[in-house]
């Protein structure tokens, strides 16, 4: 059976038709963190006492983290930069991987040509597949510069008459869930309306009244509306539309008294501020909650009894978390699967390893490379991890005025999920070693030989008698072969206790951990990971020594110092925040994550075996 996105929202609501209003728009904020500095000449004193793990081990709530938190990973934080900047570091070899803007405009005739001549000998990535070129690139960058409105339509077949469809191949499910956002997230359209529309019409006859000059009646409207705030103090005015003209003299389109009913008059001299007329989902958001200058001394009127029309269904903080990683992880495919990367979540709960301290990190969904050989990854194998992804349903920062500490918390979280990822990708060419393995307590049976036997056996003449009918009876029994399901024996508790072995793996044993895309000329290594906040995305980058994940995962430092004096002090950088909604920034987002990919997934066979000769 096909799927058809049963979830999707697209034409269950209609914008232009009055319903009851959601709640008000949340505010797009960010995070605002002042990061400790780190120590790179030393090491931190809390590092030998008491340690790391004892630290987290206190942490019994999330606002238990504290900067000091962030201290004591002693991570060097960097201003925010650009796709070129962030990868000026890795790219050695003077390739620059990140796409040039001239491949968002249609490649040329020339372009082309010299694109299928270069098949004949292409450059291939680090599993085999061809370098994907500007023309695949250009296929899947023209569907994100489609029109909010236009591509939304098409996904419910209503598009504007004498418009040709538009073809939603790559990214179809993307804008799926880019609609399903914007049901909670869009509020360039609200208009809100009043429960009562008999004064309404009353007051559109005082106001056409204003605009003849009758200054009388409008003295009389002014009385009008201070006693009928005063009756109903929680009615709250609603949002404005926005102006046609910017002059004086052109007629503007209003709600009259903010009661939803519009008239068309001349503006007035001291006419209402408002922002200019902005495509629909690009335009800032228009608080219904703020009012214009004149009414300050005004309570807010309240509307939640009333209608409304728009796009919303609700706000950002009562949307669905699923929707945000749906979105995300439907803007990412497309571009890894041109590079042979698909995008996977854990198989095993996602842990950072303290020694012996066990912390669970958020971690959505991971990028994996699948193997060469089609057997395995039939089985369900797969290579890396290659970049990860990382949602959180956090809103509104600073709202309960205490930015600092939930922009400490929200940084936690990110380094979390990439110190994850840095030990994943450490793990390769290394065998897990299971919590008391070799121990002499998972390996020598014990029993205190208290009364009623090893697991509570209590013995008596019943159940030695029961005892004795068992061997006779299982002797009657014929010794008959028998394959299936229902010959087979589940353990029962007194066998699963007696039972000696180490604790449950952590690692998951159809993944070949590899760090891939790291260059084997280089000691540290770069980790790449998507994070993801209201409806925007940034990517980070953290280079990290093994040695410094080597004293995370096992608690044991080197004895000698290395050779890079700031092995303990990962080095932390981000790209700004891009709007999903705007055009412009989802594109260049697009861009950079294509030149991430195109770096991570390079061919480096050569690299490999001068490392391999050096080695020997």
């Amino acid at each position: 059976m096909f799927n058809f996105s049963g979830g999707l929202l697209a034409g269950q609501h209609d914008a232009q038709k009055e319903r009851a209003p959601p709640s008000r728009p949340t505010p797009v904020t960010f995070p605002c963190l002042t990061p400790p500095k780190p120590l790179s000449t030393k090491l931190p004193s809390a590092w030998t006492t008491p340690g790391i793990p004892a630290h987290f081990l206190t942490l019994k709530k999330p606002s238990d983290v504290s900067c000091d938190t962030l201290a004591l990973l002693n991570i060097s934080f960097r201003p925010q930069c650009d796709f070129e900047t962030l990868l000026l570091s890795v790219s050695k070899d003077g390739e620059p991987y990140v796409p040039p803007k001239s491949w968002l405009d249609p490649p040329g005739l020339g372009e082309l040509e010299a694109s299928s001549a270069s098949q004949l000998s292409p450059a291939l990535l680090s599993n085999g597949r061809r370098v994907p070129d500007r023309k695949e690139f250009y296929m899947r960058v023209k569907e994100l510069s489609f029109n909010n409105e236009d591509a939304f339509a098409n996904l419910t077949r209503k598009a504007n008459p004498g418009q040709a469809p538009l073809r939603l191949a790559h990214f179809r499910r993307f804008w799926e869930g880019l609609d399903n956002m914007a049901y909670y997230w869009d509020s360039s359209l609200d208009e809100y309306f009043p429960p009562s529309r008999e004064n309404a019409t009353t007051e559109v006859d005082t106001l056409q009244n204003q605009a003849s000059g009758n200054d009388h009646d409008h003295e009389q409207m002014q009385k009008d509306r201070a006693e009928a705030e005063c009756k109903d103090t929680s009615l709250e005015e609603p949002r404005k539309k926005a102006k046609t003209g910017a002059e004086s003299n052109e007629t503007i389109t209003l709600p009259i008294n903010s009661l939803g009913v519009t008239s068309t008059r001349p503006a007035p001299p001291s006419s209402i501020s408002s922002s200019k007329a902005l495509p629909a989902r690009i335009a800032p958001p228009k608080l219904p909650w703020v009012v214009d200058s004149g009414s300050l001394t005004q309570k807010p009127i309240d509307l939640s009894r009333g209608t409304y029309r728009g796009y919303r269904i609700g706000n950002g903080a009562e949307m669905p978390d699923q929707y945000r990683l749906e979105c995300v992880r439907s803007f990412l495919e497309p571009i890894a699967w041109a590079f042979g990367v698909t995008f996977i979540p854990h198989r095993r709960p996602p842990v950072l390893c303290l020694e012996h301290v066990r912390f669970p990190v958020r971690m959505n969904t991971v990028a994996w490379r699948g193997p060469a050989d089609r057997t395995k990854a039939r089985q369900g194998w797969m290579e890396g991890p290659v970049i990860g992804v990382q949602c959180r349903p956090d809103t509104n920062f600073g709202s309960n005025g205490n930015l600092e500490a939930e922009s400490v918390l929200d940084a936690a979280r990110e380094l979390g999920g990439m110190l994850l990822l840095a030990q994943e990708r450490a793990r390769e060419g290394k065998t897990e070693k299971k919590a008391g393995e070799g121990k002499w307590w998972t390996t020598t049976p014990r029993w205190g030989g208290g009364p009623g036997g090893e697991v509570g056996e209590a013995t008596g003449t019943s159940d030695a008698l029961s005892q004795e009918a068992t061997p006779k009876a299982e002797e009657k029994a014929p010794n008959r072969a028998r394959f299936g399901s229902k010959d087979r024996r589940r353990p029962s508790p007194a066998d699963t206790w007696k039972a000696l072995k180490p604790g449950n793996p952590l690692w998951d044993p159809k993944i070949v951990y590899e760090a891939i895309g790291r260059d084997p000329s280089d000691e540290c290594d770069e980790v790449f990971m998507v994070s993801s906040l209201n409806h925007h995305i940034s990517v980070l980058k953290l280079r990290v020594h093994p040695q410094y994940i080597s004293y995370l995962t096992y608690g044991i430092l080197p004895e000698q110092a290395p050779s890079d004096p700031n092995w303990s002090s990962p080095l932390l950088q981000r790209t700004r925040w891009y709007d999903l909604f705007n055009v412009q920034e989802r594109m260049e987002a697009m861009r950079g994550i294509w030149g991430i990919m195109a770096y991570l997934m390079r061919a480096q066979d050569q690299g490999k075996e001068d490392v391999v000769m050096n080695e020997s």
